[in-house]
């Protein structure tokens, strides 16, 4: 059962899973892209390792953040 305006629910779970990681890579593109510039071309290695946590963390929170409100939504 849905509400009235909602989503599929095949649509919500296709957002749930695709939306996280794609929102990670645009983010990490962006970074990359900045620091790049930022740097003069070229990346050092601590910034790319820093890079690499944001991107791990970036992707774990929205994961979260995603299915906690999937979770909410369904419970209520």
């Amino acid at each position: 059962m849905s509400r009235p305006g909602a989503a599929p629910l095949w649509e919500q779970l296709a957002i749930g899973v695709l939306g996280p990681p794609i929102m990670a890579i645009l983010f990490r593109f962006m970074a990359r892209g900045w620091a790049m510039t930022v740097q003069g071309g070229t990346v050092s290695e601590k910034t790319q390792k820093r890079q690499r946590i944001e991107f791990w963390g970036m992707l774990i929170s929205m994961y979260l953040l995603v299915w906690g409100m999937f979770i909410y939504a369904w419970l209520t």
